[in-house]
């Protein structure tokens, strides 16, 4: 099914690559991610992240989509059993760590299981 957002789905992987590579700008994910969550020295918890990428990075990747797209909200919810983050666009979402769960690398489209908001 085609998803109802329109993205360009070349940029969402090249995000995904920055993130593996190392290219986002840490000092950048420090400052969205101060206000989303307490996690005590956010400056240690980028550097951490982004030596594990994608596990624990689905608030970061999800923030800084959020950021770049200059659209949407952050999610918090499921990917199957486990707690997960990622962003939602209307009744799509996007979402570049689900493979932390043997899901798909990158995914754009509807909300369907496993994934699911928690309401």
């Amino acid at each position: 099914m085609k998803p109802l957002i329109i993205v360009d789905s070349d940029r969402i992987q090249s995000v995904r690559l920055d993130f593996e590579a190392g290219r986002v700008d840490r000092k950048l994910l420090a400052r969205l991610y101060r206000p989303y969550a307490d996690v005590g020295d956010v400056d240690q918890f980028v550097n951490d992240a982004s030596r594990s990428f994608p596990e624990g990075n689905c608030g970061l990747a999800s923030l800084y989509l959020r950021h770049l797209l200059k659209m949407g909200d952050i999610v918090q919810g499921r990917y199957g059993p486990h707690s997960h983050t990622f962003l939602k666009i209307g009744d799509d979402i996007i979402d570049i760590t689900a493979d932390q769960f043997g899901g798909p690398r990158t995914y754009v489209g509807l909300i369907m299981k496993p994934w699911s908001v928690e309401s």
